[in-house]
């Protein structure tokens, strides 16, 4: 093979291999905790307002020892302070893992091993004592199932919540 036809045939190689790895999900971690949680493992999910990718995120939360509650339900509080009397509504969890996502869910373009194309993933798990947001990620891409580009959004959301943990 002459030396023009082997360069061209590694150049195609080399951008060919840039399409292919430039679709696989990019994401990193924006805020970590500074303090771990040393609590017990409950966490609230808004699963119920996300897209169908919630369920995972909430069977590897469960694998990996949360409970995890459907909503940051409230119950009601009573404080006696003095002469004064304080009703309030006290969440029923002090986390609380809120995901902002959207991939297209239509049978044309999810992928055939069952997972999304994410146009944007972020998720954050907020503190609802202080109302604060104590750790954050983001990506986009393909999520797991998405073979061969299959990234890996759900076990980094995971994994951030869990390293948030002692």
């Amino acid at each position: 093979m002459p030396t023009s036809q082997l360069m061209k045939k590694i150049f195609e190689i080399i951008v060919l291999s840039l399409l292919l790895f430039s679709c696989v999900a990019v994401g990193n971690q924006t805020l970590e905790v500074e303090n771990k949680i040393t609590q017990e493992k409950v966490i609230a999910l808004n699963a119920n307002s996300g897209g169908p990718w919630m369920r995972e995120i909430e069977r590897r939360l469960k694998k990996q020892g949360f409970r995890v509650l459907r909503a940051a339900s409230v119950n009601e509080a009573i404080e006696v302070s003095g002469k004064k009397l304080i009703k309030y509504n006290e969440a029923s969890t002090r986390y609380f893992l809120r995901v902002d996502a959207a991939a297209p869910t239509d049978a044309m373009r999810r992928c055939i091993g069952g997972g999304y194309n994410f146009d944007y993933f972020y998720a954050d798990l907020i503190d609802l004592q202080t109302n604060e947001t104590i750790a954050s990620i983001e990506s986009r891409g393909y999520s797991e199932g998405c073979q061969p580009l299959a990234g890996k959004i759900y076990t980094n959301t995971t994994l951030m919540v869990v390293n948030s943990w002692q």
